[in-house]
């Protein structure tokens, strides 16, 4: 029985059916399934086709005798059916789980995004004053160009942008998330999450070999920032519009 999923890693249905396990990331040639970075959804997509981005030394002779220059680079296009809308992906080429230009033998090959456009998840609300939301922004971009240390930065960038919005602009950053919490403009648990953005943002800040800031801690504040902005700014504003109805 031929796998249709036989290049995907599956996992078993309740009828113990395969099915392509679910892909929490952005998608690439190899999972052309996951999070739109266009309309922020799960979808499925359609390749529409791959180009070279990065030769290598090798050639492939093609069957109508033409010479063809190889590649462990190219730039895809995936359509999203959701949003009916293109994305392009750089990727690279592994071998058996290692890239291939590091000249490795044996093993299946899969193609496995690095860069993605549009940027993911840069939908920004108005309700947001614009200095903060252009902070914000500049976080989110950081992170999805896979620079997460300049993210937490930015991401701690935007919690200071948020305390002199809100009046404190004096004093260290500590001292401003505190003196939020005691006028109830962050409650304890908000105010807990600003102070994990204000050290990992110090740790991004400040050259440390054993403290790094990895992609799951960048992404972690940019939600943590996320949730504080929907408490601090938009939920007040969904009140006051639903009042005046």
């Amino acid at each position: 029985m031929i796998n249709l999923f036989s290049n995907k890693k599956t996992v078993k249905g309740q009828r113990n059916e395969d099915l392509p396990e679910n892909n929490n990331g952005l998608p690439d040639s190899t999972l052309p399934y996951g999070l739109c970075p266009r309309c922020n959804k799960q979808s499925s997509f359609e390749i529409l086709g791959s180009l070279p981005a990065t030769y290598d030394s090798g050639i492939l002779i093609s069957p109508d005798g033409k010479n063809r220059k190889t590649h462990f680079d190219q730039v895809t296009s995936l359509e999203c059916r959701n949003c009916n809308q293109p994305i392009i992906v750089i990727e690279e080429e592994f071998i058996g789980g290692i890239p291939a230009r590091e000249k490795h033998s044996g093993g299946s090959i899969t193609w496995k995004g690095l860069f993605w456009w549009p940027f993911s998840n840069m939908n920004i609300s108005n309700e947001i004053p614009s200095n903060i939301s252009k902070i914000l922004q500049e976080a989110k971009i950081t992170y999805s160009a896979q620079c997460y240390r300049a993210s937490a930065v930015m991401s701690r960038r935007t919690l200071e942008a948020i305390t002199v919005e809100k009046g404190e602009d004096s004093g260290t950053l500590a001292k401003r998330i505190e003196n939020l919490k005691v006028k109830g403009i962050l409650d304890k648990n908000l105010g807990d999450w600003a102070t994990e953005i204000r050290l990992i943002g110090n740790a991004g800040a400040h050259f440390d070999p054993i403290n790094e800031v990895a992609k799951e801690d960048a992404n972690q504040i940019i939600m943590f920032i996320e949730e504080l902005i929907k408490y601090v700014y938009i939920m007040p504003a969904e009140i006051a519009k639903s009042r005046k109805k």
